[in-house]
């Protein structure tokens, strides 16, 4: 059974990831938004996420089929695959299930205080040999 939600259930799971990192970092938001990335797996892998894949779908859960293979980007706003399928956007999750799961991370001892992203790679500049 795929369940849908109200919008005023829901939290944008960016928020959501953004209080949880708050939570379970112990220090300010983060620097970048692929923190918020790694935020959001950690609270997919406990609570349910809902989306929808185009502006006018009702936001639905999503099930295990749907978020297999998917990478969130852009700071927990997107849910994306490289295999050709459509983005998930409008990602939200309920805030019973976001208290619920931020509990279930700290008792885990989960801690985002040294949780890295690798950015885009740097471009080395090219160095030049000095005109003769």
């Amino acid at each position: 059974m795929v369940s849908e939600h109200r919008p005023n259930d829901l939290v944008a799971l960016s928020t959501a990831a953004a209080a949880a990192y708050l939570a379970l970092a112990r220090r300010g938001l983060p620097q970048a938004q692929g923190l918020l990335d790694v935020a959001a797996i950690a609270l997919a892998a406990c609570i349910p996420i809902y989306g929808a894949r185009h502006g006018a779908e009702p936001l639905r859960r999503l099930t295990d089929a749907d978020v297999a293979g998917g990478k969130f980007t852009h700071g927990a706003s997107r849910l994306q695959f490289g295999d050709g399928r459509s983005a998930f956007t409008r990602l939200a999750v309920t805030a019973a299930d976001f208290a619920k799961g931020l509990e279930r991370l700290k008792r885990a001892g989960v801690n985002f205080a040294h949780a890295r992203h690798d950015a885009a790679p740097r471009r080395l500049p090219t160095v030049m040999p000095p005109p003769a």
